[in-house]
């Protein structure tokens, strides 16, 4: 199986296959980013006559949102560090799979950062032919400087 990622995305996130869920880096900027993921049988997580389950959404989400600190360190705004997911707030789906062929954008904006070491994210996933919302949620993660 060909792997085809988008190179920007490895410029930026420490993920790499077979877990690296993004597709295409869309956009980012210090406090945002999007994303997209196109579903298919080659999908990590997918399920014949289904598709990848919606809960996966976290981690895209999670993958978008740390798109925005690869960014920041690029810029060098912040120090190196490693994002931990600490948890979800509000997580709403409006679908329990994303089917085959589905193209999906996934959009983070970084609400808060307290100190160094906590940041909130607002994220949503949304069907890219028909903008439809198909999942939203609030992230909170938790980074630990690399120094420490």
């Amino acid at each position: 199986m060909t792997i085809n990622t988008d190179s920007s995305l490895l410029d930026l996130l420490p993920h790499r296959p077979p877990m690296l869920l993004l597709d295409r880096l869309v956009s980012v900027s210090n406090n945002a980013a999007q994303a997209e993921v196109a579903i298919s049988k080659n999908s990590p997580f997918f399920i014949a006559g289904k598709g990848v389950p919606a809960w996966i959404s976290i981690e895209y989400m999670g993958q978008t949102a740390a798109l925005i600190a690869g960014y920041q360190l690029q810029q060098g705004t912040v120090e190196p560090h490693t994002g931990f997911l600490l948890g979800t707030r509000k997580l709403s789906a409006q679908t329990s799979w994303f089917p085959e062929s589905t193209d999906l954008i996934v959009s983070c904006n970084e609400l808060a950062v307290v100190g160094d070491s906590l940041a909130t994210f607002d994220c949503q996933v949304k069907d890219k032919a028909s903008d439809a919302l198909l999942a939203q949620t609030k992230l909170s993660v938790f980074r630990k400087l690399s120094n420490t």
